[in-house]
């Protein structure tokens, strides 16, 4: 029978395990090949460490993540999904941030820090709540996917979460209220916030699932009601419907100012009240 490496006839044995090569001479020399065959596969499978390793830092990490989740929303961001967008391994990202929870923790406070605070007109603790309402409100508006990971009794602990929460507190210290009340008042302000915000992220949700923007949404709709709007039977629709054709970031916000000074309106009866 040939010899599996030089090809040359040799003699089978008579008894035990077949032989494959006609000594040990081509039996190591075709070990060495299977070796160094073995090696060249797992390199070329393997990416270079210098083809694949990309300088980055822990801003243009977070950056990227907040890039991803301002347009996919939060369901879209992991950690494979943000190498993936980045070029680099998985593996790498942990050098910027121990965990995902980390990386969510530093996503808020860059956001946050985006947002530089106003100067209220006063002191006065209504403005100072107002100043506070004004600032959530329109980091909802840029970052819809705070609201994913904010609006929980669970949310995480960020600095720039604590220091917010904080200054509500301390513009409600000094007016009798103890730490329950204020706890109380806080929950109402940014809940107010947050609920107003919910429905503008999910009509933009909504617009990027459907590819139908608000105006051709409701467009559809005053097709479908025309019978309804031409009648008597809901003034008040027929009027609105007349008025706009969809909801405009001006809309947007006269509708939460509004809300905002009724609800403050609210809690100075309560505050005040001797």
């Amino acid at each position: 029978m040939p010899c599996a490496q030089c090809g040359e006839p040799f003699r089978a044995a008579g008894q035990g395990r077949p032989r494959r090569y006609c000594g040990r001479a081509c039996q190591a020399r075709a070990y060495r090949a299977r070796r160094d065959g073995d090696d060249r596969a797992r390199r070329a499978a393997t990416p270079s460490r210098s083809s694949r390793s990309r300088v980055f830092d822990r801003t243009t990490l977070v950056r990227t993540a907040i890039d991803i989740a301002d347009a996919h929303g939060m369901a879209a961001l992991s950690m494979r999904a943000l190498a993936a967008r980045m070029d680099v391994p998985a593996t790498s990202l942990y050098r910027q941030v121990s965990s995902k929870n980390e990386l969510i923790a530093a996503m808020i406070d860059t956001a946050f820090g985006d947002l530089p605070l106003s100067q209220p007109c006063t002191a006065e603790w209504r403005a100072l709540l107002e100043r506070e309402a004004h600032r959530e409100w329109e980091l909802y508006l840029r970052h819809p996917w705070l609201l994913e990971v904010l609006n929980t009794t669970r949310p995480p602990l960020a600095p720039e979460v604590l220091a917010a929460t904080d200054r509500v507190f301390a513009a409600l210290s000094g007016l009798g209220l103890d730490r329950e009340a204020q706890l109380s008042v806080y929950l109402l302000v940014s809940g107010y916030v947050q609920g107003m915000a919910s429905m503008v992220a999910a009509s933009r949700r909504s617009a990027r699932q459907t590819g139908i923007s608000e105006r051709d949404w409701w467009s559809t709709q005053r097709g479908k009601l025309t019978g309804l709007l031409d009648s008597d039977r809901y003034p008040w629709l027929s009027e609105l419907a007349a008025a706009r054709p969809s909801a405009t970031r001006a809309d947007l916000d006269r509708w939460f100012e509004f809300g905002l000074h009724r609800l403050l309106d609210g809690v100075a009866v309560f505050v005040l009240a001797p």
